[in-house]
């Protein structure tokens, strides 16, 4: 696709791979500069080639999202450094498969921490230099298909995922009449690295495995999604779905009522591999 992003900048979190990573390359090949950020330091030393092929710079930072105290300081070197973003893209996220019950305290708080407060301090931190400087900004938050259509065995993800759609809610009224914009991305079925980390799962092996499979052979690639935020920011969309079927499942869950919607999710989830077959 063809996007103009010509004399902006682009903040994003979790660069290092997947959406992330595919959404600095799209933001780039229209023109933008990018301050890419991610723990996976790895990642970012492969984007930064990647990102200066295409004529535009690109910044990389190591950063933990959870870390409020790291967050401040990587922003105030960018206010210095004159590299304050006209986008922020708050993507990093992780999530725990896992019956609710075998979910621990633990990762519960791990997941809260980056898939909520991570996107808290980009959203605080970068809106209120906006606000001071009466600068335009455009927040995108990740949200997830999870928030439309939440599977089983994944209760911390979605309820993180329904977290950040309701701060894109709240947000979206008090930059009402601001040029501050927000939206909110919900990503379907997505061929990433998410699905593939079996250290953070209590299910058993072969249901992992099923799950696994069924993300690689019916997920859209990254590139997908990073065009479809592309889209998003140039037309100002509040919201932006993304994936095969996720504009369909939004308006099954407007028009059906709950307990058929919940059927269609069980079966969803029997499906994809997060219940077990019956």
């Amino acid at each position: 696709m063809t996007a103009d992003f010509r004399g902006k900048k682009m903040f994003i979190t979790g660069a290092g791979s997947g959406i992330g990573y595919q959404t600095a390359l799209v933001f780039a090949e229209g023109g933008a500069d990018i301050i890419a950020s991610d723990v996976n330091m790895a990642g970012l030393e492969q984007l930064r080639p990647e990102i200066e092929r295409l004529g535009r710079q690109c910044h990389i930072h190591r950063l933990d999202v959870t870390d409020e105290t790291a967050y401040i300081e990587l922003v105030n070197q960018l206010e210095s450094d004159g590299l304050i973003p006209d986008i922020v893209i708050n993507n990093a996220g992780l999530g725990i498969m896992s019956p609710f019950l075998q979910t621990t305290t633990e990762e519960w708080q791990l997941t809260l921490n980056v898939n909520v407060m991570g996107v808290v301090f980009g959203c605080r931190l970068f809106s209120a230099i906006w606000q001071q400087r009466g600068m335009p900004g455009h927040l995108v938050n990740v949200a997830s298909m999870a928030s439309i259509a939440p599977p089983a065995n994944l209760s911390a993800y979605v309820a993180s995922k329904y977290a950040v759609e309701g701060l894109c809610e709240v947000l979206a009224m008090e930059f009402q009449g601001s040029d501050i914009k927000v939206s909110c991305l919900h990503p379907g079925v997505i061929n990433t690295a998410i699905v593939q980390d079996s250290s953070r799962t209590h299910m058993a092996p072969d249901e992992v495995a099923r799950l696994q499979r069924y993300y690689v052979e019916h997920g859209a690639h990254p590139r997908v999604v990073a065009e479809d935020i592309a889209r998003g920011v140039i037309a100002g969309a509040g919201t932006i779905l993304s994936g095969d079927g996720v504009g369909k499942v939004a308006m099954m869950k407007r028009l059906l009522p709950r307990k058929a919607f919940r059927k269609l999710l069980i079966d969803a989830s029997r499906k994809m591999g997060y219940m077990p077959l019956k």
